[in-house]
């Protein structure tokens, strides 16, 4: 089906019917236009570098919600960043990802663990949260005429608020992701506590590991991206899995224009050979495992165990920083035993919200529906190429 014919069956649809919803391959979608909350709030296109410095003042700022990021991954042409501003203050700010269909200013709008509206330093409030997600759903859905996805981060704390306000405004939950739970390590220990609160084998395999004589280091960013993806591309050939992973915006990232962007690199050494290394995301109160190398030793040596020992030791001395986000464990077993373990008895396995969508009409229903139903068709074929590939 053409463009055209998206368009002309959405408009022949909205004249001879009123659909309370649709039904598409991203869950149940409101069409019906559901009355938001009168909001003083206002959304602003803002250029991206201003952006990233104005997200540098959030604590709840990741790396899904910084220009940098965002342009590296999916394209300039693809990100709009806004701030939300009421009585001429900047309360909240967004990275947009836009996916419009040729032609037409219409198209999908995607909020990754946005916005962004804990401000560091400062009380958090949740009616600032549920004036942005007005104002952007006024802004994109109501104004634009645009299908809204927003996907809420695992928040301790914040997680259920978030979906609360936006299902006040009319979203509707869809699919979720495919592992949705995150491991979060809790950084405001004091390290001997934080040991205390290790899984017992967790513990085991760390003071086995520690008895190996090893080097580790945080290294100057132009030394470590060679060091860290000669390590990478290694693992990738020993374990011949597909990488779906943005491992490849970093050059970007560690070229940000602000500085809290760009990411930490630690490696390991053994023997004076690279064994592991870690990718770590500190802009905000949450630091983020981005991504981790290891070659054919790191397993017996248990290398991994010091790395993120290390590294947790390092983000403990930082006040500002709450979390040691591990990410998920894509229905690894294994992985899952050990991220547990290292979360702990004071650490918090936080389950991921769905993800929620909201548009004004039956036509930008079709549209949603239309360009998620094409993104998951080019996600299978790319699976069949990759298990023809393996063979």
């Amino acid at each position: 089906m053409t463009n055209t014919d998206i368009l002309k069956r959405a408009r022949d649809t909205e004249l001879a019917l009123e659909p309370a919803r649709l039904i598409g391959v991203a869950g149940p979608i409101a069409s019906r236009p559901v009355a938001a909350p009168r909001t003083a709030a206002q959304v602003r296109v803002v250029d991206p570098e201003q952006f990233d410095e104005i997200a540098a003042r959030f604590a709840d700022v990741n790396q899904e919600q910084t220009a940098c990021y965002v342009r590296a991954r999916w394209g300039a042409h693809r990100l709009e960043t806004v701030t939300i501003e009421r009585n001429g203050t900047t309360i909240a700010a967004a990275a947009i990802i836009l996916i419009r269909l040729p032609m037409i200013e219409r198209g999908v709008a995607v909020v990754k663990w946005g916005p962004l509206w804990r401000k560091a330093g400062a009380p958090a409030d949740v009616g600032v949260l549920d004036a942005s997600l007005a104002a952007l759903t006024h802004e994109y859905v109501e104004r634009r005429g645009f299908y809204l996805t927003v996907m809420p981060h695992a928040d301790p704390g914040w997680s259920e608020p978030t979906a609360c306000a936006l299902e006040t405004l009319g979203y509707e939950a869809g699919g979720s992701l495919t592992s949705p739970a995150r491991y979060l390590v809790n950084m405001a220990l004091e390290p001997e506590d934080l040991r205390k609160s290790l899984g017992q084998k967790w513990r085991y395999n760390l003071k086995k590991a520690e008895k190996n004589d090893f080097d580790i280091e945080v290294v100057d960013p132009a030394d470590g991206y060679g060091r860290f993806m000669a390590l990478y591309d290694q693992m990738l050939d020993r374990k011949r899995f597909k990488d779906t992973s943005s491992v490849h915006t970093l050059p970007d990232l560690m070229a940000a224009g602000e500085a809290a962007f760009r990411p930490m690199i630690v490696m390991v050494r053994h023997d004076g050979r690279d064994t592991a290394g870690a990718v770590i995301d500190t802009s905000g109160e949450r630091a983020v495992y981005l991504y981790g190398a290891t070659d054919d030793r790191a397993l017996p040596l248990k290398a991994g165990y010091v790395l993120h020992w290390w590294i947790a030791e390092r983000l403990c001395a930082d006040p500002s920083v709450l979390w040691y986000d591990l990410g998920g464990a894509d229905a690894d077993h294994g992985l899952h035993q050990f991220k547990k373990g290292f979360v702990g008895k004071d650490g918090v396995i936080e389950t991921t919200p769905p993800i929620y969508h909201r548009c004004g009409s039956t036509m930008s229903c079709l549209i949603g529906k239309a360009v998620y139903g094409l993104r998951g068709l080019k996600a299978a074929a790319g699976n069949l190429v990759y298990l023809v590939a393996k063979r």
